[in-house]
C-alpha cells in the first residue's frame, strides 16, 4: 500500500525519515490508509500488523517510540486520560478474552470521541484487521482499562516521551 505523503514536514537523515508534524487529524488520516491490512500476531507493518504494532507503526511515522507490547504501550510514560476525556490519537486499552483478568492485552488509537465516555477508535483485530470500531460493543466496553494521551495538546508542554531508539528504525520512505 503506498501513502501519499506530504515531504514538506519531514527530516531526512540519511536513508530514514520521521515526520515532524504531528496532528491528532494527520495521525488518523495516516492510520486510515491501512483500513483492512491482515491482522498477524507479532507484525507492525505494512502487509499485517497485531494491534501493538499498528499503533507503533503510526506513531513511530510521526517520530514517538511506542513499545512493542500493548500492555508495556499502556505502561510507557504519556498522560493518563479519563474515558469522558478522550481526543482524537489517544491511546485506549482493554482487557484481553477473559474479562475477568486486569490485564492489558490490546490497544487501538481514539478516531472520535464525546463527553460521555464513547468513542470510536481504530485498531488492528483478528478477525477483520485494521478496522474502526465503537466503544459501545459489549466486548470493549466491558474490557476498557485505561487511556493514554501521547500527543501533548497545544497548550501544554511536551511530553516525556522515548524518543526513536537508533536501532529501531523509523518508516522508510522510498
Amino acid at each position: 500500500m503506498t501513502a501519499n505523503i506530504d515531504k514538506s514536514n519531514m527530516i531526512f537523515h540519511n536513508k530514514y525519515t520521521i515526520n515532524t508534524s504531528c496532528s491528532p487529524d494527520s495521525l488518523i488520516n495516516f492510520a486510515h490508509q491501512y483500513l483492512k491490512t491482515p491482522y498477524r500476531l507479532g507484525a507492525c507493518g505494512t502487509k499485517a500488523f497485531d494491534c501493538s504494532g499498528f499503533a507503533g507503526f503510526v506513531y513511530k511515522y510521526f517520530g514517538y517510540y511506542l513499545e512493542r507490547t500493548a500492555a508495556a504501550q499502556a505502561a510507557q510514560n504519556g498522560m493518563e486520560i479519563n474515558r469522558t476525556e478522550l481526543k482524537p490519537g489517544d491511546l485506549v486499552f482493554f482487557k484481553g478474552k477473559n474479562a475477568k483478568q486486569d490485564r492489558v492485552r490490546h490497544v487501538g488509537i481514539v478516531v472520535d470521541a464525546d463527553n460521555e465516555g464513547n468513542f470510536s477508535f481504530i485498531h488492528a483485530s483478528i478477525k477483520l484487521g485494521v478496522t474502526v470500531t465503537e466503544s459501545k460493543k459489549p466486548y470493549y466496553d466491558t474490557r476498557y482499562i485505561t487511556a493514554k494521551r501521547i500527543i501533548p495538546e497545544e497548550d501544554t508542554p511536551p511530553l516525556e516521551i522515548s524518543p526513536l531508539k537508533t536501532q529501531v528504525p523509523p518508516l522508510i520512505i522510498h
